[in-house]
């Protein structure tokens, strides 16, 4: 019996937390705002701080906080002017370097080839594409180099991979 009063209990609080939480939402945006209107309109007195800047003076330093070590005298600039005879700069083309970049190899599947009339076509899935591809055919930058019953040969970048069979 004491569960159940502890229990009804609790549901209230939390029906009546809810209930404020909810009234409270739903009073902003349906709520009269003509008292705030109101409130602001009568205000004529308006006040605003003033900030009075804060003056100061700089002091030179004597002491190097990071050596430790103190100046004993003013540091002394000194300009030396030298003349030279003006030098003619020659510019030489610097051949630029062809830059590689290396483009990941593509995903491949090779189911097999077919071959009829003097013809041999082979079935590869390339990046989940399926192509039907003579012998020296390109898809995709691929090209098939050599054929075999259980593998092919194919060229990509100028590199070369063997695929077989899945």
């Amino acid at each position: 019996m004491a569960k159940k009063k502890i229990n009804i209990i609790l549901i209230l609080v939390v029906l009546g937390l809810w209930g404020t939480v909810g009234y409270r939402t739903i009073n902003r945006y349906f709520g009269n705002s003509d008292i705030y209107l109101n409130a602001q309109a009568h205000s004529s007195e308006i006040s605003l701080k003033k900030i009075n800047k804060d003056t100061f003076e700089l002091k030179e330093i004597r002491r190097d906080p990071f050596l430790n070590k103190q100046f004993n005298e003013k540091p002394v600039l000194t300009s030396t002017v030298s003349y030279h005879a003006p030098v003619k700069k020659t510019v030489i083309p610097v051949p630029v370097p062809k830059i590689k970049y290396d483009i990941p190899w593509p995903q491949l599947q090779y189911f097999g080839y077919l071959k009829s009339n003097n013809q041999e076509l082979v079935l590869i899935k390339i990046d989940s594409k399926l192509h039907k591809l003579k012998l020296n055919d390109e898809a995709n930058g691929l090209i098939v180099k050599k054929i075999y019953k259980d593998s092919i040969e194919v060229s990509f970048n100028s590199q070369n991979k063997i695929i077989h069979i899945k």
